[in-house]
């Protein structure tokens, strides 16, 4: 399967968050740092904003999609959300306390709770079975790419102007540029895919049982697994420079970005089960690397954590994507992501506590086996299910 043969809608979506991911990526490796350094933010406050950012995504995710497929149209807001997001993240550049960096984060991931489950399902709507593990590869790794480009014009720009709190501020002004060149590719771009909507009220048994084994798996593993800010946060202990840490990002969407599509193909020969199994057990091994406590173990964490983001949310929409029937595909994918996005609230609150009571190395090694476990669960149980295999 070739790039060539993946329509223009899927092609101008991927360049979307290509631009999209270019601008969050230039923010998000630097906010975490940001906060503890220049704003004296705690590891547990940390969590909170960070857990509060995706329990809001999580708040409005499922009612967007329930809302678009009441509509039988999916752009309008998807629009909204990209748009949204894309104006409020460089408001950093104002932040002057934890508080606004708060609401900054939070404002952002409620414009993506609005703009997720309708993108994806007009993405799904484009996509046939046989190579949907494919297209949502490709998809990731136009995230992967963007989010590489931002990572790595947030290092040249601390690189050049150095480490102080104007080098960062700079960093969030900049970000609004490729932010309005994604906006203009999704309004000139991208076409809508119109559907008729199901006259009948949605309930729980529309939808087949491997999607809700998908969720259930999926936010088992969100529980107990930290996400990014404790990754940046652990790099910093360790001793990584912190010019350094966009690298190391950069190093993370890297990886992400090259085994985005073979993973996705992979899946589409093998089963989606399979290669979901063996992320999760990647991203354990990446975080026991991480307890190493020295600077070359961070670089093969995140070189690991990017070969389990390639695969982690791609597959998981793909098996949607084959499962869940077409009047209700936003609605699943709402679901979706309200499940996983609550078990993560959770994770990265209960996360900042332990760091904060009992250190890094307990937390990176409760992920680490609880990862490893729930990923060899999955896969000896793939074919019962998650039998779209």
């Amino acid at each position: 399967m070739k790039i060539r043969s993946l329509n223009r809608n899927i092609i101008a979506l991927g360049a979307n968050s290509f631009f999209t991911d270019f601008s969050t990526e230039m923010i998000l490796p630097l906010l975490p740092i940001f906060l503890e350094r220049f704003l004296h933010a705690s590891k547990s406050e940390i969590g909170l904003i960070e857990g509060t950012a995706e329990l809001g995504v999580a708040l409005l995710i499922a009612l967007s999609g329930f809302y678009s497929d009441r509509l039988g149209k999916r752009k309008g807001l998807t629009l909204l959300g990209y748009g949204l997001s894309n104006l409020i993240k460089p408001l950093a550049f104002f932040a002057q306390s934890a508080t606004m960096i708060a609401a900054i984060r939070i404002g952002d991931r409620l414009s993506k709770g609005i703009r997720v489950a309708p993108r994806d399902a007009l993405i799904s709507a484009s996509t046939p079975k046989a190579i949907s593990g494919f297209v949502f590869g490709f998809h990731k790794m136009m995230d992967g790419a963007g989010a590489l480009a931002g990572a790595l014009t947030a290092f040249g720009v601390l690189w050049y102007l150095g480490e102080s709190e104007s080098s960062f501020r700079t960093v969030f002004a900049i970000s609004l540029i490729p932010g309005l060149i994604s906006m203009a590719i999704l309004i000139f771009l991208v076409t809508d895919t119109p559907f008729e909507p199901s006259k009948s009220r949605f309930v729980p048994k529309a939808l087949p049982a491997p999607f809700y084994w998908l969720v259930l798996f999926q936010s088992l593993f969100s529980l107990v697994a930290m996400n990014y800010s404790f990754m940046l946060l652990k790099a910093e202990s360790n001793g990584l420079a912190l010019v350094m840490i966009p690298l190391a990002y950069a190093l993370y969407n890297l990886t992400q970005s090259l085994f985005a599509i073979p993973i996705g193909r992979l899946a589409d020969r093998i089963g989606k089960g399979v290669l979901l199994s063996a992320v999760y057990i990647a991203f354990g091994l990446g975080a026991l690397a991480m307890t190493l406590g020295t600077s070359w173990a961070i670089w093969v964490g995140f070189g690991i954590y990017g070969f389990f983001a390639a695969g982690f949310n791609a597959l998981a929409k793909a098996i949607i994507s084959d499962s869940a029937p077409m009047e209700f595909k936003a609605t699943a994918y709402g679901i979706y992501y309200t499940a996983v996005g609550i078990a993560t609230f959770i994770s990265l609150v209960l996360g900042g506590i332990i760091w904060d009571s009992y250190g890094s190395t307990l937390l990176f090694m409760i992920a680490s086996v609880a990862a490893i476990t729930l990923g060899m669960v999955l896969y000896f149980m793939r074919y019962r299910l998650l039998h779209t295999d």
